[in-house]
């Protein structure tokens, strides 16, 4: 059959804030807009965190279906603890504690399998990115490979080739990382499977903005390096026999906005009388919460009168951006809070949702920028503390 010849190359460059795209900063992804097609419209998931977005393109789910609600998250009646999925061992712990549910609908990995369509992914991200995009690939003979984390990878022989073929360090690659993912995937990937989809996932654009700034020369620099990877990914597609076949999607999970101020919410929390806590380990403990710019909020016990005091405390404080909580009813846009509107909106609710999702607003008013010149300058919170 002719779809059976067709193949896919994902290309997501991870934090890549859209507006910064241009021909000046990236020519390559310019002139791919212009002979191609540019979406508008698409959004993220909320929280708009990496592993929940990347778990969103795998499985073509939100968060209320697949399960993912963003790097952290709480799941009742489990663990004291919320799952973390910032490492593949934090994965495999959170499935086994769920009995083999962590991520609650098919990927494109196991749909892919019952087709016996190959599948691949290379990324020069974090450890617990290549479990999003490929969760459980190893076990159905996929390929999966980390050029920063070069342990993670799979099949054994493919990672031995591929670390003898690049000459990747046991340390892993730092500096040039997205275009050794691509040289991955040119050689070591295609020319032996053929995948019928391939992500190439890189983290590199994300971790320059958070640490110097969506102005700084840093930035500018690594985006032109992952726009050389897409000039040459699209001379890779020109120069192959299927061309005619392949088609290239250049991808991002999330933006980026500058941090004006910070807020430890659980703290907060605690200095107003509640007892709040980043787990159920103390047993005096009444509210979890999970850090973000979106702040999560689980009960220990059902008590919508606590519920709704802390709702009233949160919307008093300067850092108050807006407050979502599940649907009152199917189909409601109310949230059961007042003044909330409900999580099924973005796409953040189910049984895993939070009672209470506060979005951090941004720093008080003085006319204040970020570094692109064009959105306020915001809070977010750190890891949170215990009452003490």
């Amino acid at each position: 059959m002719a779809n059976d010849a067709r193949h896919v190359v994902v290309l997501g460059i991870d934090g890549l804030r859209p507006d910064l795209v241009a021909e000046s900063t990236m020519p390559h992804l310019a002139a791919l807009a212009s002979d191609g097609t540019w979406s508008r419209r698409h959004t993220t998931v909320f929280p708009s965190e990496t592993r929940g977005a990347l778990t969103a393109l795998a499985t073509g789910a939100t968060a209320q279906v697949n399960g993912i609600a963003g790097n952290q998250f709480y799941i009742r009646g489990t663990s004291p603890d919320q799952v973390f999925t910032e490492t593949t061992h934090d994965w495999w712990a959170a499935d086994e504690r769920l009995a083999g549910n962590l991520v609650k609908v098919p990927s494109i990995s196991e749909v892919l399998h019952q087709a016996g369509r190959p599948f691949a992914v290379v990324t020069s991200s974090g450890p617990g990115v290549l479990p999003a995009l490929n969760w459980k690939g190893q076990q159905r003979g996929q390929t999966g490979f980390n050029v920063r984390h070069p342990q993670i990878g799979y099949p054994h022989s493919f990672a031995a080739r591929a670390h003898r073929s690049l000459k990747i360090p046991a340390g892993g690659i730092s500096a040039d990382g997205p275009m050794t993912a691509f040289r991955v995937f040119e050689r070591e990937v295609w020319p032996y499977d053929k995948p019928a989809a391939t992500i190439l996932w890189c983290t590199e654009v994300d971790s320059v903005s958070h640490l110097h700034g969506l102005q700084s020369t840093q930035l500018r620099e690594i985006m032109r390096a992952c726009d050389d990877v897409i000039g040459e990914l699209r001379a890779w597609r020109d120069a192959q026999p299927e061309r005619d076949s392949i088609t290239l999607f250049i991808v991002s999970d999330h933006g980026h906005v500058t941090i004006g101020g910070t807020v430890n919410v659980a703290d907060a929390l605690c200095q107003a009388g509640f007892k709040a806590a980043a787990s159920f380990n103390d047993h005096a403990t009444q509210v979890l919460v999970r850090p973000g710019r979106a702040v999560g909020l689980w009960l220990k016990h059902d008590d919508p009168a606590l519920l709704r005091d802390i709702r009233d405390f949160m919307m008093e404080q300067v850092w108050f951006g807006g407050a979502f909580s599940p649907a009152s009813e199917p189909g409601s846009t109310s949230g059961t809070l007042d003044g909330s509107l409900a999580l099924e909106l973005l796409g953040a609710g189910g049984e895993r949702a939070p009672g209470l999702f506060v979005h951090l607003g941004k720093t008080p008013a003085d006319n204040q920028t970020d570094q692109a010149g064009h959105v306020d300058s915001v809070f977010t919170t750190p890891a949170t503390t215990i009452c003490g």
